[in-house]
Formats: structure tokens, C-alpha cells, sequence
């Protein structure tokens, strides 16, 4: 009885602590009871409390296993009732929040995952890339506003948000180059995906590529658009100081951030950000995947974006997978 009474006390602590990182993940992704990923995290919040709590009933029955073995049989009945009816009762309710169902469906989509152009991810007939933590597809070939030219698919990957021990999904972002690029990275052609993804200079090389290039950042839950610029804000900041931009590289960063400061960005947008030669960067935002592109704002600015390209391909790119999977597609072309 003592072992029951202690993990009961153990999981309502883990509990108060859970609350507390739902609390903290409503401030900094700015999520309303409205929106579906508040819902989303609140599932996952249950879910991860209903594990603590098998794992504590599972230690329990353990200890009181032990601990009775010197003791009075009556004892060992009554402990070991008393952790089975717990353990079962989590049982029910995990098969009750879909538990199985969901390892299930993990299980098989890991199965149906295959690797293409640097993306372990199934490819559609309708020559689109799905890419895997996220379940967002990536078209093949991508043509962007107010440009003639065609962009291919070089990788994709996850942007994640660490709160706390949860690591929330925010967007998807695909990494796209005219064909041409290969030219520029004729001195990697034959290298390994694994020994390309650590030569910093290959991803300077890119980004440096005098070819058109475009990042396509596609919303996984609903951010508040201050949240999400802030975030990105924090990262082109510094690199911006230290390539010693100075006013101009403030002034080009404030015209960037005014295109999301205002506005709330939904599950499902999509934000183009596209790189025309010699250093003109073009958003362009649209509310899903059938609305036209357009372009909202087109800045003039090197710095602004070397710095940009830094924050998704550099030495701490904030989305380790797509720079991953660029590798992966770099080693692929032809």
C-alpha cells in the first residue's frame, strides 16, 4: 500500500509539472484555446502523462514484488492487487485514447518511407515529396512569382521548437536551386551524402551559387506571425552584426519583418522566400497550398540574404534535417 501511495504523489507531480510546460509552449508559440495545435499539444501533454504513469505502476509492481518476498503471503497478495488494478486501469485507458492506434499508424508509415533525392520520403505520382515528421509535401520542380524559371527540389526537413523535454513541430521548410547549381558544385560531384553534409564550404558554395535559389517554408500549426518572425529575427540578428551590415542590414531586416509582424500565420501557409541573382530576396506568402504565390515585399540586400541562407544551411542551421537531406540531394545530381 505504501508503493501505491507513493507513485500516486509521483504522478500528480508529473502532472503539475506537465501543466507547467503547456503554460510555457501557449507563451512562446503564442497558441490560442482556439487553435488546433493547442489541441494538438494537449493531446500529446495526456499521452505523455499516461506513459509516466504505466512506467511508475510497472516500478511499483517491481518493488512490491521484492520488498514482500520476506513478508506475510496476505501482504504480497494485497500489494501486488493493488499495482495490477492500476496497471490495468492504465491499460484501458491508453487502448480508450487510441494508444495502439497510434503506434500502429507510426509503425507502418515508418515502413512506407523510402529514400529520394535526400529526403526519406515517399514521392506521389503527382511528383511531389512528402516529407516524413511532418507529413507536408514538397513539389519536384517549383516555379516562383514574378520569375520564368524553374527551381528543383533539393531537400526538405523539420524546424522543431524545444520546450522544455517536448519538441513541438512548427514548420517544414524544402530547399529548391535552378539546375544549373550542379555546375557550381562540380568539385563535390561523387562525394558521399555523408562526408557532404559536414563540408561547410559546399553549403557556402550554394548559397553563393550565382543561380536562382528559394527556401519554401510550409506552416505545420498555427503560429502567431510576431512569434514566428521573432524567431527568426533571433537568429539573423547576429550574423547580420557580423558581417558588418551596419544600417543598411537593420533597415533591409526591418522591411523583412514587417511582412509577418501583423498577421496571423495559420496551419497550411505557405511562405516563399526566393533568392534572385545578384541579391534581391522575394517573399512571397499564400494561405495553403491552391492559393497563388505573390509577391509581398522585394528586398535588396547581400547581407540580408547570405545571413538567411546561413540560418538554414550553416554551421547551426536551425533545421539539422533538411541540411541533412540537401546533402543527400546534392550527391544525387547529375
Amino acid at each position: 500500500m505504501h508503493y501505491c501511495h507513493y507513485y500516486l504523489g509521483l504522478s500528480i507531480w508529473v502532472l503539475i509539472e506537465l501543466l507547467c510546460v503547456l503554460f510555457s509552449a501557449d507563451l512562446e508559440l503564442g497558441f490560442s484555446v482556439n487553435d488546433r495545435s493547442y489541441l494538438d499539444l494537449h493531446f500529446s501533454l495526456a499521452m505523455a502523462l499516461l506513459s509516466c504513469r504505466a512506467v511508475s505502476q510497472s516500478i511499483s509492481i517491481s518493488l512490491s514484488s521484492v520488498s514482500v518476498a520476506a513478508s506475510k503471503p496476505a501482504s504480497r497478495t494485497n500489494a501486488t492487487k493493488c499495482g495490477s488494478a492500476r496497471l490495468q486501469s492504465s491499460l484501458v485507458a491508453g487502448s480508450q485514447l487510441g494508444t495502439s492506434s497510434i503506434l500502429s499508424v507510426t509503425a507502418k508509415s515508418k515502413v512506407s518511407v523510402n529514400k529520394v533525392l535526400g529526403v526519406r520520403a515517399a514521392v506521389g505520382a503527382d511528383n511531389v515529396v512528402t516529407e516524413p515528421a511532418t507529413s507536408i509535401k514538397f513539389a519536384l520542380l517549383l516555379t516562383v512569382p514574378d520569375s520564368s524559371n524553374t527551381l528543383t527540389f533539393l531537400g526538405a526537413g523539420v524546424r522543431e521548437k524545444q520546450i522544455a523535454f517536448l519538441k513541438v513541430k512548427v514548420y517544414a521548410v524544402g530547399v529548391y536551386a535552378q539546375p544549373d547549381v550542379a555546375a557550381s558544385l562540380a568539385s563535390w560531384k561523387g562525394k558521399s551524402a555523408a562526408d557532404l553534409v559536414k563540408d561547410e564550404a559546399l553549403f557556402q558554395e550554394l548559397a553563393q551559387a550565382p543561380v536562382e535559389k528559394a527556401l519554401q517554408i510550409k506552416l505545420a500549426r498555427d503560429v502567431d506571425g510576431a512569434t514566428f518572425w521573432g524567431a527568426l529575427d533571433e537568429a539573423l540578428v547576429p550574423r547580420l552584426t557580423a558581417s558588418g551590415a551596419g544600417a543598411d542590414g537593420d533597415a533591409a531586416l526591418a522591411e523583412f519583418g514587417n511582412v509577418f509582424k501583423n498577421r496571423s500565420l495559420q496551419k497550411g501557409y505557405v511562405i516563399t522566400l526566393t533568392w534572385v541573382q545578384p541579391s534581391t530576396l522575394r517573399i512571397a506568402v499564400a494561405e495553403s497550398e491552391a492559393a497563388n504565390l505573390k509577391t509581398e515585399a522585394s528586398i535588396e540586400s547581400k547581407a540580408l540574404l547570405s545571413a538567411l541562407y546561413d540560418v538554414f544551411l550553416g554551421t547551426s542551421a536551425v533545421s539539422p534535417s533538411a541540411k541533412a537531406a540537401v546533402a543527400e540531394g546534392i550527391s544525387k545530381l547529375p
